[in-house]
């Protein structure tokens, strides 16, 4: 992943908010990276970008050498699709849905076969120690639980990069470290990228690289 100078301005009646000032980064699979900085000051806003959900005003997101905003809403779409693995602060599961059904829905979009992603997504449920509960609707697990089953989710199509928005917020410090050494062991063992943004010294302390973002700069 290779940023070039992304600039995001937000407007409000007469002023302007410059939140992210010529940001140029590289971000390689073999490493895991955090991104810290105080609440407001562009975490997500920089995350939104990379992973396709939000535009920059101006510069330029590579993937894969691939130019992602120029690519075709389509292709855009189906790429995004392979390429990243999202995790948030929450878990944005489907609660009307089993946790097994949460974490093969990917699987469904993708026109998968049904044995093949009640297969693939109860493996994922053994790794991540929810292979129990895979019946059972979200609503009645934990906050922690909850977020092992979005994990699960976000890597279902075995993408290039997770990439995570402060994923322990809402956790206290044991379900932190389980979440944070799922990440550690999906990256070694499957060879996936990961960013993530956060403040929490527990999260940061598992990165290889650490960038700070402030006054709209990434260091």
């Amino acid at each position: 992943i290779i940023l070039n100078k992304i600039v995001k301005t937000f407007s409000c009646l007469h002023s302007s908010a410059h939140v992210l000032n010529e940001v140029t980064a590289a971000f390689n699979k073999n490493c895991l990276y955090g991104i810290t900085g105080h609440s407001g000051s562009g975490k997500s806003t920089l995350l939104s970008i990379i992973s396709g959900l939000e535009a920059p005003t101006s510069g330029s997101v590579m993937l894969d050498e691939h130019d992602l905003f120029s690519m075709s809403l389509h292709k855009k779409t189906d790429f995004l699709q392979h390429f990243f693995g999202l995790v948030f602060q929450h878990s944005h599961l489907i609660s009307e849905l089993t946790v097994i059904e949460n974490v093969a829905l990917k699987g469904l979009i993708a026109g998968m076969p049904l044995k093949k992603r009640v297969d693939h997504a109860g493996a994922l449920l053994e790794i991540v120690g929810l292979s129990g509960h895979a019946n059972q609707h979200v609503h009645l697990l934990s906050g922690g639980e909850q977020q092992r089953v979005a994990l699960a989710r976000a890597l279902f199509i075995q993408p290039q990069f997770l990439v995570a928005d402060e994923p322990t917020a809402h956790l206290d410090e044991f379900h932190t470290h389980s979440i944070m050494k799922l990440i550690k062991q999906f990256h070694h063992e499957y060879g996936v990228g990961v960013i993530i943004a956060s403040h929490d010294p527990l999260v940061i302390a598992y990165m290889d690289k650490i960038f700070e973002l402030k006054q709209g700069t990434l260091t």
